[in-house]
């Protein structure tokens, strides 16, 4: 028998071209796979280059700390510790900012990233003391500071022995009254009287001294507090100059609304003896 076998004979055109079609899509395919494999060693080769090299501060330099009057790169450096060389992308911002706000005298910090050029900014404010201060601590009375939201301020070397702008002082200064102190405070100049103490009490009642009426108790109350210092305005204008400040004698204002003069008791004549003829 003679004749072409069925293995030989040529394809049908249509068939012949899809087969060759077939044929070029996989070749692309192949391409595409080996130029994305290609691309991707690079880029990962490109990126631990700069993360172990270019992503890296070097030097103190690369720190830029703006905003403080009184800190620059070295207090920053030391308060965060921060070591050269050091990878910027394993520095949490977060991180930084707590340990600025928690050992440095600042009451607002921001920590930003820069990645070209390489470098690290740091934004601060700082915490200025207004008044003097006085807290018990474990063994003992605690001197220091608070700034104008009634935060303690404690007495360190970061402080650069910077002084209170007022003379006030803060007797017996605790959290839950911070922010009282924080009002009187921001109030010293409108109570019709210089203000000249802020005293906190062992049951947490409030009270201070002004240069005209000596001492005058608020009480535990903080919601009448704005009330009060209306009402010590008025009198500071209106009582008479015989009952300001008399040794001994305090201003109940506990109740705004009924203020109380107490007198300090009058002393007693001595006695004196006299022998019989």
């Amino acid at each position: 028998m003679s004749g072409d076998s069925p293995t030989n004979s040529p394809l049908p055109p249509g068939v012949e071209r899809r087969r060759r079609l077939r044929q070029e899509r996989r070749r692309e395919r192949w391409i595409q796979c080996w130029r994305l494999s290609i691309l991707a060693s690079t880029a990962t080769g490109l990126g631990w280059v700069l993360l172990t090299h270019g992503w890296t501060l070097r030097h103190q330099e690369q720190v830029q700390v703006s905003g403080s009057h009184r800190l620059g790169r070295e207090a920053v450096i030391e308060a965060a510790a921060l070591t050269f060389p050091l990878p910027l992308l394993s520095l949490r911002p977060d991180q930084v900012e707590a340990q600025l706000l928690k050992k440095l005298p600042v009451q607002a910090a921001a920590v930003e990233r820069r990645l070209l050029p390489p470098g690290l900014t740091v934004q601060l404010e700082d915490r200025r003391p207004l008044a003097a201060a006085t807290r018990q601590g474990e063994k003992g009375l605690l001197r220091g500071m608070v700034d104008r939201r009634g935060q303690w301020m404690a007495r360190t070397t970061s402080d650069h022995g910077e002084e209170p702008a007022t003379t006030i002082e803060v007797r017996g200064w605790t959290p839950a009254q911070r922010g009282s102190v924080a009002r009187l405070l921001e109030q010293r100049d409108q109570l019709g009287s210089p203000l000249e103490s802020i005293e906190i009490g062992a049951d947490g009642s409030l009270s201070l001294r002004t240069a005209a009426l000596g001492l005058v108790q608020l009480g535990n109350d903080p919601h009448l507090l704005e009330q009060q210092l209306i009402t010590l305005s008025q009198l500071s204008r209106s009582l008479p100059p015989e009952l300001r400040r008399q040794v001994g004698s305090t201003i109940d204002l506990s109740d705004p609304r009924k203020p109380e003069l107490q007198l300090a008791e009058p002393a007693k004549p001595a006695q004196v003896k006299t022998s019989e003829p």
